[in-house]
């Protein structure tokens, strides 16, 4: 091997070590408690399984980090609206 195919190489192997350390969830089609644990499903049938007492000792500030970005996009939409409509005037 040489050394620009081991090079390459290394730079996959990062690459699929980040890509399976991560899971991005867009959107969800399932979601249930019971035996003490929250089941959400999605992407095409994935599962997140979360303890409900880890789960509940971190809700204010999972709400609290929610609340701040959803805001944050809230505003930039309305941004977005507000700058569309002022180019429509013109």
């Amino acid at each position: 091997m040489t050394k620009k195919e081991k090079i390459e190489k290394d730079l996959l192997e990062i690459e699929l070590r980040d890509a399976l350390r991560y899971t991005y969830i867009h959107e969800t089609h399932e979601i249930s408690a019971y035996d003490g644990e929250l089941h959400v499903g999605f992407g095409d049938d994935k599962w997140l399984v979360w303890n409900i007492d880890t789960l509940y000792k971190d809700l204010a500030s999972i709400v609290s980090m929610v609340n701040r970005e959803n805001d944050k996009q809230q505003n930039m939409y309305g941004d977005l609206l507000r700058d569309s409509l002022k180019e429509n005037e013109r």
